[in-house]
């Protein structure tokens, strides 16, 4: 297969960048996604602007988990930020998405926002995900698909189809191959798509996804590496163990571009 192996939340603090880094220098990475508005965005910047031969997109962030902010001013964003600046939770986005109760135009301006300071910072995108995988629902694909072909973006992450667990509770488990359809009809993709369960500290995946029999051409196994949350040190460990693996067992690990 062609593997992309590519790291969530770069520029999220300096602890996940420097993990993030170690992983690319090492080779265990092909490919990184910088949150655009987060404490150690600029120190992921400067690294992704000093090697333009690796992969480097967007981690479109429209959540809030810890610190996390829209660009957009908050009251122009009223269905998905709150009065005080911040976004909305996780789950009351998931929730407001999966009902439609999310303004488009705002998703879309929020959007354009961010790309457009990565792009301004000096970054080449190559491809978008999201922060929480937003990007599967209705109003933030019809979104993208607005917005991207004005920054001659064509290649955006699948909906998770490949488990080591089958995790019955998730929704995208159940309701993930519609979404996927959607996805690959719009957008350039990987046939399959794998990340590990988060805050985890199982790292036996790296073993069962090389064995899995495949008939598909490529697959995107995504990661959030750092140091100082175990889960995350747990994913940094394991993607070195898989990139190693995979390329002993004549797997192509490409980047992103390449796809």
């Amino acid at each position: 297969m062609r593997v992309i192996t590519n790291a969530d939340d770069f520029g999220m603090d300096e602890d996940t960048v420097k993990a993030t880094i170690e992983c690319l220098d090492a080779g265990a990475l092909t490919s990184a996604t910088i949150m655009p508005n987060m404490p150690g965005t600029v120190l992921a910047v400067e690294y992704a602007r000093a090697h333009p031969e690796k992969s480097f997109g967007a981690h479109l962030t429209y959540v809030t988990d810890t610190v996390e902010a829209p660009l957009c001013e908050a009251a122009t964003l009223p269905t998905l930020a709150t009065p005080d600046g911040r976004f909305l939770p996780s789950q009351t986005t998931r929730m407001k998405a999966m009902r439609n109760a999310i303004a488009v135009d705002e998703i879309e301006r929020e959007t354009a926002a961010q790309l457009r300071r990565l792009v301004d910072l000096g970054v080449r995108l190559s491809h978008v995900d999201s922060h929480g995988h937003l990007h599967k629902f209705k109003p933030f694909r019809r979104a993208l698909r607005n917005v991207l072909p004005r920054f001659g973006i064509t290649k955006v992450r699948n909906v998770q189809n490949v488990y080591v667990v089958r995790p019955l509770k998730s929704p995208t488990f159940w309701f993930g191959r519609w979404w996927r359809g959607k996805v690959m009809k719009l957008f350039t993709t990987t046939e399959d798509f794998f990340m590990p369960a988060s805050e985890t500290l199982d790292t036996s995946w790296t073993k069962h996804l090389l064995a899995r029999r495949s008939r598909a051409a490529s697959l995107e196994v995504g990661v959030h590496p750092g140091y100082a949350e175990p889960w995350r040190d747990a994913e940094r460990r394991a993607i070195q163990a898989f990139a190693d693996a995979a390329r002993a067992a004549g797997h192509d690990l490409i980047g992103w571009r390449d796809l």
